[in-house]
């Protein structure tokens, strides 16, 4: 019998609110590194005096019909001829703003009016194949990908469908969220928290949620983890070495308890 080697798709992907340290992640991966701005929603400037990392902004083109859907396929149809630069990571800042922009692209071509459900099927298919284009141009090129994307809250029923619970979910709908969950190697979320010292004072710690959680769909192909827990300061070079340890190393998030006659001060979710 012949064996096969396993080629597989490299993609990390990070989901949280703005100015959650998503984009501050993204540029500590290996370099060169293409960012790649969808939505220019800022993210970006915190890349700018990195060096090695280079930027790509996309723009939804009406009067040429490019959306940036179709302006990344481009993209990654250039890297793949022979003489292209070469790149490491590659990074997408985010997926919403190419759902969005796709989204508004057709509302354009229909004069403003809201979209009908065979339309938002029509977003559907366009965000599902650029999707598997980035998959398999990470498996051909040997690139990892990195997607980025803000998050809703939403109700949803559990995954045993037995009743429903509130869900952190990807800032896309949910058919799409799905798939492209289906595909990433790792996902994470990012998120700050605000701790209450001793003295009263208040800090900030930039947090990123590892591993499997109970209302946020987050887990990780890289590591076994039977529970997830939040990482302080979290980059690419501190998950690859939990990764070669095997185990997490989680940040403490003390509560401080002013009295007796008071409740504890609980960490709060910015």
């Amino acid at each position: 019998m012949q064996f096969d080697n396993f080629v597989t798709h490299n993609i990390d992907f990070y989901m949280g609110k703005p100015k959650s340290g998503k984009t501050t992640i993204l540029g500590t991966y290996p370099k060169p590194l293409l960012y790649i701005s969808v939505g220019n929603d800022g993210g970006g400037r915190v890349l700018a005096n990195i060096k090695d990392i280079y930027v790509k902004n996309l723009r939804n083109d009406f009067v040429k019909k490019k959306t940036t859907i179709e302006q990344l396929a481009d993209i990654l149809a250039e890297l793949r001829q022979p003489n292209a630069p070469k790149f490491k990571t590659i990074g997408i800042d985010t997926l919403g703003a190419l759902q969005d922009d796709y989204k508004s692209y057709l509302e354009y071509q229909k004069g403003g009016r809201a979209l009908s459900q065979q339309e938002w099927g029509d977003v559907s298919k366009m965000m599902l194949s650029i999707k598997d284009n980035m998959k398999r141009f990470s498996e051909e090129q040997g690139v990892q990908f990195v997607w980025l994307t803000h998050t809703n809250e939403m109700e949803l029923y559990e995954t045993s469908g037995l009743d429903k619970e509130i869900r952190i979910i990807p800032d896309v709908t949910i058919k799409t969220g799905v798939k492209y969950m289906k595909d990433a190697s790792n996902i994470f979320y990012c998120c700050r928290k605000t701790c209450i010292q001793p003295d009263g004072k208040k800090t900030v710690k930039f947090l990123v949620y590892v591993g499997p959680h109970p209302v946020i769909d987050t887990g990780t192909r890289d590591m076994v983890l039977a529970s997830g827990d939040f990482v302080e300061n979290f980059t690419y070079d501190k998950w690859q070495t939990m990764i070669k340890a095997g185990t997490l190393d989680p940040v403490k998030l003390a509560q401080f308890e002013q009295s007796e006659n008071k409740n504890s001060e609980e960490v709060n979710d910015d």
